[in-house]
């Protein structure tokens, strides 16, 4: 894998001496002249960046060997080539991971994307759908760091170490198809083999074990027969009425992290089905919106399974406005209520680390940009009432030129009971920089 690595690195920085000719080419809204003196237009983009970033804890954990948190080296390339009803588009991202010591390549999209019609010709039928197929990022819903009805995959080792926020949604292998009607609006999602989460699983961050009464670092991977190769299926259709735009959601899979456990305690993702509904609106000054999520627990359908999570009922509400010139705030609401609650206590082998049925969540953003937007400081913090416990992140980028760009920050975890959801990650608590030269 290093010479994979070194491989990666040198093609960069030999491509790099052909950047100053990419540049010129986009110039003047991507048109050149061809021999005969007509303008043409270009076809393909490339670009990329490298990256230096490093993070460390605010205090040591008893049960992680290494105060580093984030130590990477990172070269990433991006190409586009467009086609005549169609684009192609690949990003990879090489990188030496210095607090597991190991080299590695994320392949972040490889993807084809075009019409129905591009494929098929089935008349104007056939015009009505996009298709995409590949590698690739997928996100919706509305919330802001809360997810409802967003079931793709999310990398959040990448997000508590304080690597760009970029990297909290993880790629799947996916088909995509977009239907565009007059009634409403339709993406349906097939990822043909289950992608979970990036959990945290003890390889940078310890987390609490209920079964042992305290953190445990144990590094571990779920593998087949526990990680299950069978699909997921996820379903949005919208419409915009009037200034409101309207969505309804479906999901079928199963959980993305591994919460469930076999009888012999291994960890394993339990079936999960979710339907859900949104709203988004400008009100007053700002912008409004609602979210709502049914999550299905199908191996546990009347909440008696000690060893498979609760089916759950979420809502969010939230508001975000510009308050002055530069600074904008925004403030979420989030309810998580547990079902069958009672039978959840009365089967559970640790009650005592059972959250409550009604788990609250307040969120508050602040970002303000300042130097003529060469400076933006952003300030976000989770703060649950019920658990009494929190995480404070704040992150400042600074980008005085478009070549390169500054980043820095804390992700400070906090509360009262060390197995709450939050307060767990106490020692994970770290300060981190990132420098990005971009070519």
């Amino acid at each position: 894998m290093k010479q994979v690595l070194a491989a990666f690195f040198s093609a960069l920085i030999l491509s790099s001496s052909f950047v100053p000719v990419i540049a010129i080419a986009q110039e003047g809204d991507e048109w050149d002249m061809d021999e005969w003196g007509e303008e043409e237009k270009v076809s393909y983009r490339y670009s990329g960046f490298v990256e230096l970033a490093v993070g460390t804890r605010l205090s040591s954990d008893p049960v992680i060997s290494t105060d580093k948190t984030l130590a990477d080296l990172r070269a990433q390339l991006q190409f586009d080539k467009d086609f005549e009803a169609s684009r192609f588009k690949f990003t990879a991202d090489a990188y030496y991971d210095g607090v597991l010591d190991q080299s590695k390549i994320q392949i972040r999209e490889l993807a084809w994307q075009g019409s129905l019609n591009s494929i098929i010709d089935l008349g104007e039928w056939s015009q009505q759908f996009d298709i995409k197929v590949g590698q690739q990022i997928l996100t919706w819903g509305t919330g802001d760091y809360v997810f409802l009805n967003d079931l793709f995959a999310k990398d959040f080792q990448s997000f508590f170490a304080g690597r760009d926020d970029d990297y909290l949604k993880a790629p799947s292998l996916s088909l995509k198809v977009s239907g565009f009607f007059d009634l409403a609006n339709v993406d349906f999602v097939v990822t043909p083999k289950f992608m979970p989460d990036t959990y945290i699983n003890g390889d940078y961050f310890s987390f609490f074990s209920p079964f042992a009464g305290m953190n445990v670092a144990p590094s571990f991977d779920v593998t087949s027969p526990n990680k299950p190769s069978s699909p997921e299926f996820a379903l949005r259709v919208y419409k915009t009425i009037g200034s409101t735009e309207y969505a309804g959601y479906a999901y079928k899979g199963f959980h993305k992290s591994p919460s469930s456990f076999t009888t012999l305690g291994e960890p394993y993702f339990a079936e999960l089905n979710v339907f859900g509904a949104s709203a988004r609106m400008p009100f007053a000054s700002g912008l409004l919106n609602f979210e709502f999520a049914y999550y299905d627990s199908r191996e546990d359908e009347n909440g008696s399974e000690a060893l498979v999570p609760n089916s759950q009922t979420r809502w969010l509400i939230a508001y975000e406005q510009e308050l002055i010139k530069n600074l904008t705030a925004s403030a979420q609401l989030y309810l998580e209520r547990t079902s069958d609650y009672d039978a959840l206590m009365q089967n559970s082998l640790t009650p005592e680390y059972e959250p409550n049925e009604n788990r609250v969540l307040v969120t508050q953003r602040l970002m303000y940009r300042a130097m003529q937007q060469t400076l933006t400081l952003n300030l976000f913090n989770f703060y649950s009432t019920s658990d009494e416990d929190g995480y404070l992140k704040w992150s400042a980028d600074y980008s005085p030129v478009d070549q390169w760009k500054l980043s820095g920050g804390f992700n400070l975890f906090y509360g009262k009971d060390k197995f709450s959801f939050f307060n767990q990650f106490e020692d994970a608590s770290n300060a981190f920089i990132r420098f990005k030269y971009f070519y």
